[in-house]
């Protein structure tokens, strides 16, 4: 039997150990996520659906689908830093807070209890300095920690109407206040602090146009000056202070783009992002010139009522 040469031998043994060797399974990346950083996540109020886009108004997918739509809908949403998770506030039954994972899918309840979240769920935020959700419920707004758990102060929290009632976005702030804009024309809008002593505001503003005084929408600027979408027969874009003193019009009044505004995203560059609940749009508005950029969602939206852009995924 002829013999195998020397040089062979080690290649083949290499060979055979080489199918032995046990994989391991891939590890998920970024790209393998359901959203990336700036997409835009555009609740969709009639169809009780997460839908998404990329920075350019290009649908995506449909990233959540609630299964009972006759009795609950999704009010507003938030980004969970801690575990990548999306914050959904459902005011339905029962009313609960639900949390969908961005790099699983999965759904699990954060809060749910019938004795303390039973009001008309409208918006959510967290607050940036103490990390903790705060949730409004027409005539009260709760506390939640990071982890789901309800905070209570004596005779702050939760908070009572005359806090700001119907608060129907609450952004939190870069100053750690957050402000929150109101569905009652008296309200208006407000600033107030991350305090478990004192909800005394900071800063508050109304409307100065005429019959159009409702706020589903607000945000911040990298410059700190406050935006607020302001609802009614002259509905328009606005901007303030960071004080909320001073007053300019970014986008004027014109119902052939902007009928219904409602929830505000304010994107890494300025952008200006409103959803248009009438024309099922999400408008883009360049922040510095006041310019109409871009309006998508259309087929893919029925009544959008929030928008939140992916941050950085940890």
């Amino acid at each position: 039997m002829r013999k195998l040469p020397k040089l062979l031998l080690p290649f083949l043994l290499l060979s055979a150990l080489s199918g032995c060797v046990v994989k391991e399974d891939p590890i998920s990346t970024h790209s393998e996520l359901l959203v990336t950083r700036g997409d835009l996540v555009v609740l969709s109020y009639t169809s009780d659906s997460l839908v998404v886009f990329n920075q350019k108004g290009v649908f995506k997918k449909v990233l959540y689908q609630l299964s009972n739509t006759v009795g609950d809908n999704i009010a507003s949403l938030e980004w969970l830093p801690d575990t990548n998770e999306i914050l959904m506030a459902i005011d339905g039954t029962p009313d609960r807070v639900d949390a969908i994972s961005v790099i699983t899918g999965n759904v699990r309840t954060f809060y749910n209890n019938t004795t303390y979240l039973n009001g008309t769920i409208q918006g959510m935020a967290r607050l940036p300095h103490s990390r903790d959700i705060i949730v409004s419920e027409g005539n009260t707004i709760e506390r939640f920690s990071a982890n789901g758990t309800r905070e209570t102060w004596t005779t702050i929290w939760p908070a009572v109407a005359s806090v700001q009632p119907n608060s129907q976005q609450i952004v939190g702030l870069s100053t750690g206040n957050w402000l929150a804009c109101s569905s009652t024309a008296a309200s208006g809008v407000k600033i107030l602090p991350d305090s478990t002593t004192s909800l005394a505001p900071i800063a508050s503003v109304v409307s100065a146009i005429p019959s159009t005084q409702l706020s589903y929408g607000c945000g911040e600027l990298s410059d700190g000056r406050i935006v607020v979408g302001w609802n009614g027969t002259g509905d328009a874009i606005q901007a303030y202070s960071a004080t909320l003193s001073g007053v300019t019009t970014i986008f004027p009044n014109n119902p052939a783009v902007l009928s219904d505004p409602r929830g505000m995203a304010i994107g890494e560059n300025d952008q200006i992002y409103v959803a248009d609940a009438a024309r099922n749009m999400v408008v883009e508005i360049d922040s510095a010139t006041g310019d109409r950029v871009r309006e998508f969602g259309n087929i893919f939206l029925q009544s959008p009522r929030h928008i939140l852009i992916i941050p950085g995924i940890r």
